[in-house]
């Protein structure tokens, strides 16, 4: 399979991040260069990739070099995919050979998905070279973003979960939501501290807000889980609230301690306590780690699963 990769490559996004981020840091000074210049961003990118050997620029359908976009609606080649597959080897840590097999695994998963349907746009008779219909090599070039977004942190779960939120924050979210976005480093008040110029040039406020952000989702996610699947063990936030109520009562724990043990901060707590919107409440913690220790003070056993009711049991008037 054609690889985007390699050791030039890699050294080629690392001078593209120290460069973005003197542009971030010369921005936070009040010197934007590129209200001078809107197009100095992509020729200082052609400069840079030409310094290195083995590197040939991203081709078009006709082999001319690609530069900033091609079409939201068309099927790439889409010449930011490759600094983006360095961004994350940069991020994570890795080197060549496995950035190579998550390249690998998200081109064979995004063609075989585009090979199915009703029109097929990709030929994958071929798993180890997919290729479009009209016979060009289907590489990591022609992966829309909208499925980086989707199918990266299934591979990352698979191959290294604690990766999901550094390539969040680090990477899937400082570029755009379609083929012409590109790479904005965040501009930051002089004096803030970035973990790495290099490969990770966001600040740990970004790292632990975005850790955060995920950590909401797979709440809310297991919370409508429960609530549609598991309704045995799904209580609604008010009867939450409601036994948190009653168990300070009772127990005389004060409501500091009661935090405490549930790993959750005053504000955290409080929001709970106070929410009215549904989504919010689901995604707290508060939600999710107080009932099971209310049960475990109380000498609770897990309630025991009701019997599924077969279609007999329903007073249903057929027509």
């Amino acid at each position: 399979m054609i690889s985007l990769v390699t050791e030039e490559v890699l050294d080629a996004a690392r001078e593209m991040n120290r460069r973005d981020v003197r542009r971030a840091e010369q921005a936070s000074e009040g010197d934007n260069q590129e209200s001078i210049n809107p197009n100095s961003h992509a020729e200082e990118d052609d400069k840079i990739w030409a310094k290195y050997d083995g590197i040939e620029g991203p081709k078009g359908l006709y082999g001319q070099p690609l530069k900033e976009g091609g079409s939201h609606y068309s099927y790439g080649p889409y010449s930011r995919n490759r600094r983006l597959l360095a961004d994350i080897a940069l991020a994570c840590g890795w080197s060549v050979e496995k950035a190579r097999i998550l390249e690998r695994r998200l081109v064979q998963r995004n063609a075989k998905r585009m090979s199915e349907g009703e029109h097929p746009s990709v030929d994958f008779s071929n798993p180890n070279q997919p290729k479009l219909k009209r016979g060009t090599p289907f590489t990591f070039q022609h992966v829309p973003m909208d499925s980086l977004r989707w199918y990266l942190p299934v591979e990352l779960k698979e191959m290294d979960p604690t990766k999901i939120t550094i390539v969040k924050a680090a990477v899937l979210d400082l570029y755009g939501t379609n083929s012409k976005g590109r790479k904005k480093i965040p501009v930051y008040p002089p004096g803030t501290k970035r973990i790495d110029d290099e490969t990770l040039p966001i600040s740990k406020e970004d790292l632990e807000r975005t850790q955060e952000e995920i950590g909401k989702e797979e709440r809310h996610r297991k919370a409508i889980r429960m609530k549609y699947l598991d309704r045995a063990h799904y209580v609604p936030p008010d009867k939450v609230r409601l036994r948190i109520k009653a168990f300070l009562r009772s127990s005389g724990m004060s409501e500091e301690d009661f935090r405490k043990a549930i790993d959750v901060t005053k504000d955290e707590f409080d929001v709970f306590m106070t929410a009215r919107k549904i989504r919010p409440q689901l995604e707290s913690k508060v939600f999710h780690n107080a009932p099971p220790f209310i049960s475990e003070q109380n000498g609770e056993s897990n309630p025991a699963r009701k019997r599924k009711r077969s279609i007999t049991d329903l007073d249903v008037d057929w027509l």
